[in-house]
């Protein structure tokens, strides 16, 4: 397996110093935009600021995000150059002529704009999680909220989640390692050595997935998690002037933005194949 990291990463980038309810805002603009977005032009200001943000603004190496991001490029490239065979006039940019004959179906400049946003859709939101996630400390997440009204035991469910993510990884890795070190299923044709590899990976994550729970359940009823209401953090949450501007200014762009979509998208929409 690839060696994936999705944690955070300690820097002191402009997005480093947003506190993490300013990146969620920003987060839910793009996913937002994307989503509804109608015009090519919107589409590419949208991946460019999402990539300059990722650039130039998390202090965290394009390589990074390049181990994570070839993982979903192939779904990426399926969207772009596979689903305008699908386009039953979705939002989509270009005309109805013809723009290249295939003997599977000829495709209109509209299907290849179908396409195209498509793949600006998921680079944007791609760009902006991973950021998020580089950027984003998980004590930093649950304080953030917790301050906000929620229930902190809710909160930490999902941020455990991810703070577990990269040993999971680390531990399907070493299965694998020791999996073809033991030579397992050598006798077997190669897809039915794939099916076996898969099999006994899938239970020893299930085992140790067990194991880890109980252990991090022991460790959380030492420290009296859930007795009380609220919680202590030793960790000061980062919070900026500029962090917060830019984030609700994402924010309040992007619900106009929506507002002025939704009259026109009624039945045009990328999950509407009802042609």
């Amino acid at each position: 397996m690839d060696d994936l990291e999705l944690s955070y990463k300690e820097a002191n980038s402009p997005f480093h110093r947003m506190d993490p309810f300013s990146k969620t805002l920003y987060v839910l603009a793009v996913s937002t935009t994307a989503i509804f977005n109608s015009s090519l032009y919107v589409g590419i200001a949208l991946f460019v600021l999402t990539f300059s943000c990722a650039a130039f603004f998390s202090g965290v190496s394009l390589r990074a995000y390049w181990k994570l991001g070839k993982v979903i490029l192939p779904f990426i490239l399926i969207l772009t150059f596979v689903f305008p065979f699908f386009y039953a006039n979705q939002v989509s940019i270009g005309s109805e002529d013809i723009a290249i004959r295939t003997p599977i179906k000829d495709l209109t400049w509209a299907a290849l704009g179908f396409g195209a946003l498509l793949g600006l859709r998921f680079l944007a939101i791609g760009f902006s999680g991973l950021t998020y996630a580089f950027t984003t400390h998980p004590s930093d997440l649950v304080q953030a909220f917790s301050r906000r009204g929620l229930d902190y035991r809710l909160v930490h469910a999902p941020v455990l989640g991810l703070v577990l993510f990269p040993s999971f990884l680390q531990l399907a890795r070493d299965i694998s390692t020791t999996q073809r070190i033991r030579d397992l299923g050598a006798d077997l044709h190669p897809i039915a050595r794939k099916w076996a590899s898969l099999k006994h990976l899938a239970f020893s994550m299930l085992l140790m997935g067990l194991r880890r729970g109980q252990t991090q359940a022991m460790a959380l009823d030492i420290r009296g998690y859930g007795a009380h209401k609220t919680r202590t953090f030793l960790r000061p949450i980062p919070s900026s002037l500029a962090g917060r501007v830019f984030g609700w200014s994402c924010f309040v762009l992007a619900v106009a933005y929506l507002v002025l979509q939704l009259g026109n998208l009624a039945g045009h929409m990328p999950w509407d194949f009802g042609g």
